[in-house]
C-alpha cells in the first residue's frame, strides 16, 4: 500500500460489474450494498464517494455504525443535510472530514505558503476560471438531474469556492451570482458565475461552464493579487510576478510511492494520498481533521447562495 497503517477492508458497489473490475484491480472483499460494508467489525473508516443525493443517509449510517468517514464533496445536498451529519458525528464521537481535496494539491498548498508568507503582501482580489467539455467523462444518470445532485455546479463550483476561500482566508458574506443551463439540454448546471465577498474584504470572482464537446476551448487557470504582487496557478504549477513579469515557482510532489499506473500526473496523484494520510492522522490522534465538516458545510452555504442569487436577480448576503 502507499499509505503506511492504512489498509483497504472492502468495497461496497450497487453495480456488480464494476465492483468486480474494482476488486480484481485492488483485491479485497466486496459487497453489494453499503450496509454489508459499515456492519463488519474489521472496518474502522470509510469514504463515502456516492451521488451526491446519497451522501446525508450513507454518512449518518456509516457513523451510527462506529464508523469514521471521509466523505466526498459536495458534503450534501443542502446545509439542513449537513446539519445532519454533523449532529450524527458529535452524537458518535467518530471522525467527520469532508473530501475538499483543493487543499492538497500541492500547488495549492505552495501558494497558500507563499501567501501566508507576505510574498504577494495583504490579498486584495482573485479570480477562478475553469471551462471544460460537459461530457469529458462519461457522465451517469444521476448526474444529468439537478434534483439528485447532478450538474457542473455542485461538483466544481465546490471546488471554486473552496479554492477561493483558502487563499481568502476568510468566510463568504456575500455573494451576486449567475448560475444555469446555457450549453447542454439536461435538467442540470452546466454554468456559474459568481462575485464573492469575504468577511475580511478580499473579493473573489468565478467562471466556470461544460461546453458542448468540440465547441470550446478547456481552460483551468487562477490568479490572485496582493498589494505587493501576484501569483498565477493551474493544477500543477505556479507562478509569482517578479519584476513586472511572471517566474515560474517549483512545486514539488511531497508524496509516497504510487502504483506504476497510477493514472495521470504525479503531483495530482499526491493529492489523494496526503488527503487519505490526513485523515487517517486525525483518527489516530482524535484531533481535528484537515477539513472539518463545519468547513464542508460552509462551502455548501455559499453554493445554495449562489443558487438563490441566480433565482432572485440580486446580491444574497450570509453575514
Amino acid at each position: 500500500m502507499a499509505l503506511a497503517g492504512v489498509r483497504l477492508a472492502g468495497c461496497a458497489d450497487v453495480d456488480p460489474a464494476r465492483l468486480a473490475r474494482f476488486t480484481e484491480r485492488y483485491p479485497c472483499p466486496g459487497f453489494t450494498s453499503y450496509e454489508e460494508l459499515i456492519a463488519r467489525p474489521d472496518v474502522d473508516a470509510v469514504v463515502v464517494a456516492l451521488p451526491h443525493f446519497l451522501h446525508c443517509d450513507a454518512t449518518i449510517a456509516a457513523l451510527q455504525a462506529g464508523k469514521h468517514v471521509l466523505l466526498e464533496k459536495p458534503m450534501a445536498m443542502t446545509v439542513a443535510e449537513c446539519d445532519a451529519m454533523i449532529a450524527a458525528a458529535d452524537r458518535t464521537g467518530k471522525q467527520l472530514m469532508v473530501g475538499h481535496s483543493q487543499h492538497f494539491f500541492p500547488v495549492n498548498q505552495a501558494a497558500r505558503a507563499l501567501i501566508a508568507g507576505g510574498a504577494i503582501g495583504r490579498v486584495v482580489f482573485a479570480t477562478d476560471t475553469w471551462y471544460k467539455p460537459f461530457y469529458a467523462d462519461p457522465r451517469p444518470p444521476w448526474f444529468l438531474d439537478a434534483s439528485k445532485g447532478g450538474g457542473m455546479w455542485p461538483m466544481n463550483g465546490s471546488h471554486m469556492i473552496d479554492r477561493m476561500t483558502m487563499f481568502a482566508g476568510s468566510k463568504v458574506a456575500a455573494v451576486k451570482a449567475m448560475v444555469g443551463t446555457y450549453f447542454v439540454d439536461v435538467p442540470a448546471t452546466d454554468t456559474g458565475v459568481a462575485l464573492l465577498q469575504f468577511a475580511n474584504g478580499v473579493h473573489a470572482t468565478l467562471q466556470h461552464c461544460g461546453y458542448q464537446t468540440g465547441k470550446g476551448v478547456e481552460r483551468f487557470e487562477g490568479e490572485i493579487t496582493g498589494t505587493e504582487g501576484q501569483l498565477k496557478l493551474t493544477t500543477t504549477r505556479l507562478w509569482r510576478c517578479e519584476e513586472g513579469k511572471y517566474e515560474e515557482v517549483p512545486v514539488a510532489a511531497s508524496l509516497p510511492p504510487l502504483k506504476p499506473d497510477w493514472p495521470g500526473d504525479k503531483r495530482l496523484g499526491a493529492t489523494f494520498i496526503n488527503q487519505m494520510a490526513a485523515f487517517a492522522e486525525a483518527i489516530r490522534t482524535g484531533g481535528e481533521p484537515a477539513v472539518t465538516a463545519l468547513y464542508g458545510r460552509e462551502i455548501v452555504r455559499v453554493l445554495e447562495a449562489c443558487e438563490a442569487s441566480a433565482r432572485l436577480g440580486r446580491e444574497v448576503r450570509l453575514d
